[in-house]
């Protein structure tokens, strides 16, 4: 079984969706702002909720497709990815507390409080970077891609992979 780049591509390319709403959101706002609008801070919630589950198909599909895996749950999809020097401890500790706060997040435990949901949305951009720069050698691998090449909104040809910025798509070229 091979990796489905394309899917991996397309939750790297929502996570990034999710983080520039966040980052948007945060620029234009104050956090007295945010946190006094209970829907600002449910979409603050939901994009980092989500995110961090775009993290988490990630790691279940290279687990499944590349070490023939099925993790018992996401924590173990991230340890095996650390056994296999995907990522590394510190790494694979981080991951394991953005599971927690996404698992209170998303089963309603008051635990979480608005503000907690504010500083994380405000502070973990470079873990999600840090995740994406580890699954791209999954993804640029030729063999996946015969024929294709990697292209921004700009039309600029990325053969390295995402640009840091901006949707990417795949393309054959013309």
């Amino acid at each position: 079984m091979t990796i489905d780049a394309e899917r991996v591509m397309q939750r790297i390319a929502f996570i990034r969706e999710q983080l520039g709403d966040i980052k948007m959101l945060t620029s234009a706002k104050s956090s007295s702002e945010i946190l006094a609008d209970k829907f600002l801070v449910k979409g603050l919630k939901y994009s980092l909720q989500t995110a961090v589950e775009a993290m988490i198909d990630i790691a279940f599909h290279i687990a499944a497709k590349k070490y023939h895996y099925a993790p018992e749950d996401a924590r173990d999809a991230f340890r095996l990815l650390k056994m296999n020097g995907v990522i590394g401890e510190e790494e694979w500790k981080t991951f394991s507390a953005m599971v927690g706060f996404r698992n209170r997040m998303g089963h309603l435990y008051p635990t979480v409080s608005d503000e907690r949901v504010y500083e994380f949305s405000t502070s973990n951009f470079d873990d999600f970077e840090v995740f994406i720069d580890r699954m791209m050698p999954f993804i640029r691998s030729k063999d996946w891609f015969p024929g294709f090449q990697f292209l921004c909104k700009s039309g600029k040809n990325f053969s390295d992979g995402f640009p840091k910025e901006g949707l990417v798509f795949l393309s054959r070229p013309c």
